[in-house]
């Protein structure tokens, strides 16, 4: 029979396991663009702030920062809510008479977002994570919605994480009298290694699809083709962590409608050369 002593550094080394197997939060990331299953625990909440800072399109000169201010909660082990404001500064100056974009320097609001993710299966307990995701937004002269599925798988006793996003989104935006339709498919991928307790590093890559007008049987009609990866860092302590992400865009762009300034050498012309992603989330 084993002695008292040996119960309980069994029972140590058992809890320091299960510990290093979780992540710092439940909901925790290692990816800036790409989602995991991971969510909170019933009743858990938290606040994530997003910054998103985009640059760099043919003949002008553009600046975007895009921001997300997010409250989560978990409303059961499986299923997680969120409602977010979404709001963006603008700056072009185009110098070119091809610029996809007129003079502009704007700061404004743009739409309400609210988010729904059921979790299926989880990654600890089955050899992949697999969750449903949706959400709508709404703001002025704006309206979408996008569906994910949010696939993901751990190795090597957790410490290397792979996950997978296909996504679907619908947008509708008012011109005029009238509203554009447009549609977007997207895959990304994430693989991150844990490199010491709380901090990871990875790569990220996404594929992007344009389509003009918005239908779920596929008649719309596909615009270009884009494609973007870069490198991630994540870092959590305590009650707090942060993800930073940079996304460049690869010259492997291609014209799908024959419109020749869809993309410009190699490039699609109305998707930044570079992203740089900041999120930062604190537990309550």
């Amino acid at each position: 029979m084993r002695s008292k002593v040996e119960l309980a550094v069994a029972a140590l080394f058992a809890g320091f396991g299960t510990a290093a197997a979780t992540p710092a939060f439940a909901d925790e990331t290692p990816f800036a663009y790409v989602y995991t299953t991971d969510i909170l625990p019933k009743g858990g909440m938290e606040i994530e702030q997003w910054l998103t800072a985009n640059n760099g399109r043919p003949f002008e000169s553009w600046h975007n920062i895009a921001g997300r201010t997010e409250f989560e909660y978990g409303v059961t082990n499986k299923l997680q809510l969120a409602l977010y404001a979404n709001y963006d500064y603008t700056r072009v100056r185009p110098f070119d008479t091809r610029a996809a974009d007129a003079r502009e320097t704007d700061l404004k609001f743009t739409s309400v977002s609210g988010e729904a993710i059921y979790r299926l299966m989880s990654p600890y307990t089955h050899p992949v994570g697999l969750a449903l995701y949706v959400e709508p937004a709404i703001g002025p002269g704006f309206r979408e919605i996008e569906a994910k599925l949010l696939i993901d798988s751990h190795f090597l006793d957790d410490r290397l994480i792979v996950a997978m996003n296909p996504i679907v989104e619908y947008e509708w935006e008012r011109e005029g009298t009238g509203w554009s339709k447009h549609t977007e498919l997207q895959l990304l991928l994430g693989a991150a290694y844990r490199l010491a307790p709380g901090l990871f590093g990875g790569v990220e890559f996404k594929a992007k699809r344009e389509l003009d007008g918005v239908s779920a049987f596929g008649n719309a009609d596909p615009a270009a083709d884009s494609f973007s990866a870069g490198p991630t860092l994540h870092y959590a302590k305590g009650e707090w962590w942060a993800t930073l992400g940079v996304q460049a865009q690869l010259p492997w762009a291609r014209t799908l409608n024959g419109e020749a300034l869809e993309t410009v050498n190699g490039f699609a012309h109305e998707e930044p050369r570079y992203s740089v992603r900041l999120r930062f989330g604190v537990e309550l």
